[in-house]
């Protein structure tokens, strides 16, 4: 059980962008890498599986899912530098008199 914690930690470290080793590259070049290597993920396993008609098929999903990946973030991002910060909280709850 021990191992499978490691390698989901392992993992995790290796597509966390904070830490892996594209951390100071830019957004361009991730995701032209992220393209690339999905690419060849999908024809390792094509050609692991013997499933050679859907290479086609998974390189386009992985595409377009990770092109939606990224277009997610970038909505998020500019949208979190445009909004202005939220005002403070002024609920002042009294835990004596609850209840």
């Amino acid at each position: 059980m021990r191992g499978w914690l490691n390698l989901g930690k392992f993992a995790y470290g290796l597509l966390d962008s904070g830490k892996n080793a594209l951390k100071h590259a830019t957004m361009e070049y991730k995701f032209m890498l992220s393209n690339t290597l999905a690419a060849m993920w999908c024809v390792a396993f094509g050609v692991y599986t013997a499933e050679l008609l859907f290479i086609g098929y998974n390189i386009i999903g992985h595409t377009v899912l990770i092109t939606a990946v990224f277009f997610t973030w970038f909505v998020f991002a500019t949208e979190k530098k445009k909004a202005d910060p939220a005002p403070p909280n002024r609920v002042k709850w009294d835990l004596e008199r609850e209840g």
